[in-house]
């Protein structure tokens, strides 16, 4: 469970932070070559389909979810009700709130009823149905390896021989791949709800204050000041120094998990800095990069990648008091010799300090 717990977060925030996954999976968008696969009619039937279901079972159901989970299947609502209620939706935004809702709802059952999948025989047929070149692709632009990729196709045709000759398969042999199929199933729901989510626009961004339906916070919330990125942490978030001749852009939590701060820098130069409690997340924010160098910083190991111009550097960070942190800096438009001060500087100050909680 270790894989998917660590997997499943760090594909939350990559869709989060970036959306750039969804701008190349989908990036027949708005275009005339479109060619639309649902109406706005099955749009609003699987709609209120999905909202009785949840009426009648949500207050159980989400019982069972944690923070994570409970975000997809909200947001996957929201969005796609907003949909469902304007007037000029086109036909991609109808298919996306359409796929959305359906693998938000599988997601839902695996993830707060995994032994009704089992005990019914549906895992299987789920299986065929989501692990395909979609997940594959997405898996891909996640920067999940090839190996784990081919894995999760091998896992298909198990689950394809598992529904059309399910005689041809020993009692041993099913359990034997039943907790991987679960996982792979699992994340692909989850993975496909969150794509065709965050192609969708936010609510407000369709409706004003007065005319939208009821709204969810944005995953990404902007501060005046560093204070509620220290609050979430339980520590102190380093800020750079006047020094650094760098002027702050913004303060942000992204997922309730990353403390993200921005800064300028002249003649466009730009550095942002990213520190999560969840000391197993990627938050980068920066996928297709290859490796640099490693390096280690006040006993830190610090990985340093590359991309185009950008300049990563991301590790686990130890507090004084053991407090493990994830963290990242991701820079463009600065020399070598300026991203490795900023990284020394804020490796430095998160190492050298105990935790406020």
């Amino acid at each position: 469970m270790i894989r998917l717990k660590k997997v499943f977060l760090n594909l939350f925030l990559i869709f989060v932070m970036c959306m750039g996954i969804c701008g190349s999976v989908y990036a027949q968008k708005d275009t005339d070559s479109y060619i639309p696969i649902h109406t706005e009619e099955e749009l609003t039937a699987l709609f209120s389909q999905v909202k009785a279901y949840l009426d009648e079972n949500g207050e159980t159901l989400l019982k069972k979810l944690d923070d994570t989970q409970s975000r997809i299947v909200t947001q996957a609502l929201i969005r796609s009700w907003a949909i469902v209620q304007y007037e000029n939706a086109s036909p991609q935004q109808i298919d996306d709130a359409w796929n959305a809702l359906y693998n938000m709802s599988l997601f839902l059952g695996l993830a707060a009823d995994p032994d009704e999948s089992f005990s019914s025989g549906l895992l299987f047929e789920y299986a065929v149905q989501l692990l395909d070149q979609e997940y594959y692709d997405l898996l891909s632009a996640t920067g999940e390896e090839q190996d784990a990729i081919d894995y999760a196709e091998y896992l298909r045709g198990v689950a394809e021989g598992l529904v059309e000759t399910p005689e041809e398969f020993t009692p041993e042999e099913v359990q034997s791949y039943l907790a991987e199929i679960y996982q792979e199933t699992y994340l692909a729901a989850g993975l496909k709800a969150i794509a065709h989510t965050e192609a969708l626009p936010m609510p407000e961004e369709l409706f004003t204050e007065q005319q939208g339906p009821a709204m969810m916070p944005n995953p990404s919330v902007k501060y005046d000041s560093v204070k509620p990125l220290n609050d979430m942490l339980g520590i102190t978030m380093p800020e750079l120094s006047e020094d650094f001749n760098a002027k702050t852009g913004y303060y942000s939590i992204i997922a309730e998990v990353v403390a993200e701060i921005e800064y300028e820098f002249p003649e466009d130069g730009r550095a942002i800095l990213r520190l999560s409690p969840e000391a197993e997340a990627e938050i980068s924010g920066v996928y297709g990069a290859e490796f640099y160098e490693d390096r280690e910083i006040a006993g830190t190991k610090v990985e340093i990648d590359k991309y185009q111009s950008m300049f990563i550097a991301k590790g686990i960070v130890k507090t004084i008091d053991e407090k493990l942190f994830s963290f990242a800096v991701d820079a463009e438009g600065l020399t070598k010799e300026q991203f490795d001060r900023i990284v020394v500087f804020f490796v430095e100050n998160c190492r050298n300090q105990k935790s406020l909680k």
